[in-house]
């Protein structure tokens, strides 16, 4: 099972975090959390669609609302068939968003509504690989680059390929979360800070603070 890891992330980074009590080193000043202001920044744009963005943020309040708890929740099989069938129903929602519209940019529903876009589609494999081919076809700047590295990260993982940017974790059946094969582990740093991404250590930090129980000896600095 994978993790909905855009949704804890973007929790994590969410502005009241820095205000909030965290054992985890977030540090405002980091050039990953600039990448992600200078992304999320809405102050003076403009976007083509405010009825498609209010119905996109609309499906990630649905979205996130069954995910509270996950980590603790993620044995429970009542739970995972109630997950499975609103993502389903979201996915019907999304593909004709998608068949009227394309993929829903920054130009024309702003950051926020790119992102609610993406995060649904992050939770629903059957629009992957389709969504990942129009991400990478439109203009740079368009999707947020953590939400695409973690969409090129989950496709690669589904394909039987290392991740490129070190976010998939696979659970265990001891309900422990295991660390997906990673390509090229000497630049992962650099990849990461580069697509808005925190340093693994910081990341799996956030992950054990929502819930979530990480097999630590499955990291690349635990080897």
């Amino acid at each position: 099972m994978k993790v909905p890891l855009s949704l804890l992330l973007a929790a994590a980074l969410a502005p009241p975090m820095w205000g909030q009590e965290s054992h985890c080193s977030l540090d405002s000043t980091a050039p990953w959390v600039r990448v992600n202001r200078a992304w999320s920044t809405e102050s003076g744009l403009v976007w083509s669609s405010d009825s498609l963005r209010r119905v996109l943020l609309a499906m990630q309040e649905r979205d996130q609302a069954i995910r509270a708890n996950f980590g603790a929740r993620v044995g429970d099989t009542a739970y995972a068939r109630e997950l499975v069938a609103l993502d389903s129903m979201l996915a019907g929602q999304m593909r004709g968003i998608l068949d009227r519209f394309g993929l829903p940019t920054r130009s024309m529903v702003g950051p926020a509504g790119a992102d609610a876009a993406m995060l649904v589609v992050q939770h629903n494999w059957s629009l992957q690989e389709r969504v990942l081919a129009m991400a990478r076809a439109l203009p740079s700047g368009q999707i947020s680059p953590q939400a695409l590295a973690m969409l090129e990260d989950r496709v690669l993982v589904h394909q039987g390929k290392a991740q490129r940017f070190g976010t998939q974790f696979s659970a265990g059946p001891d309900g422990r979360f295991r660390f997906d094969q990673t390509d090229d582990l000497a630049g992962l740093a650099a990849r990461r800070e580069g697509a808005g991404l925190p340093p693994i250590t910081v990341y799996v930090c956030l992950l054990e603070e929502a819930g979530m129980r990480i097999d630590r000896s499955s990291l690349p600095d635990a080897h």
